[in-house]
């Protein structure tokens, strides 16, 4: 049951982070527009609110998260897992840069994972 919510909290992190680059594309950068037009359309932005509800709920789901497990496993695997599934998201959705090196990054990330998850 941990492993399925983990997953879940994982899942609503990236989304959120993922949508919330979306939608400030869609804004545009600071300094571009006076700062309260800029506030009050990244506000509005639909996709930047779909990435910030997701981002709360997954901060949600992570304190119940760590009511049944302990923090030395929890942030670990959701954190990384998270940078993980969001460079890859990146590269295939919002097509940034990906080169070996990142490649390398993801193997790495996954085997301290892999590590950080078992006991003993």
């Amino acid at each position: 049951m941990i492993i399925l919510l983990m997953f879940f909290v994982v899942a609503l992190n990236v989304c959120g982070h993922v949508f919330l680059k979306v939608g400030m594309n869609h804004v545009g950068q600071v300094g571009s527009r006076p700062f309260a037009e800029f506030v009050s359309s990244a506000a509005t932005n639909p996709f930047v609110l779909l990435g910030l509800a997701g981002y709360v709920s997954s901060v949600a789901g992570y304190i119940i998260v760590l009511s049944k497990t302990n923090l030395s496993v929890a942030y670990p695997i959701l954190m990384s897992s998270g940078y993980a599934l969001v460079v890859l998201i990146s590269f295939l959705w919002l097509r940034e840069p990906f080169g070996a090196v990142k490649w390398l990054g993801l193997i790495l990330i996954f085997l301290g994972v892999v590590l950080i998850s078992m006991k003993g």
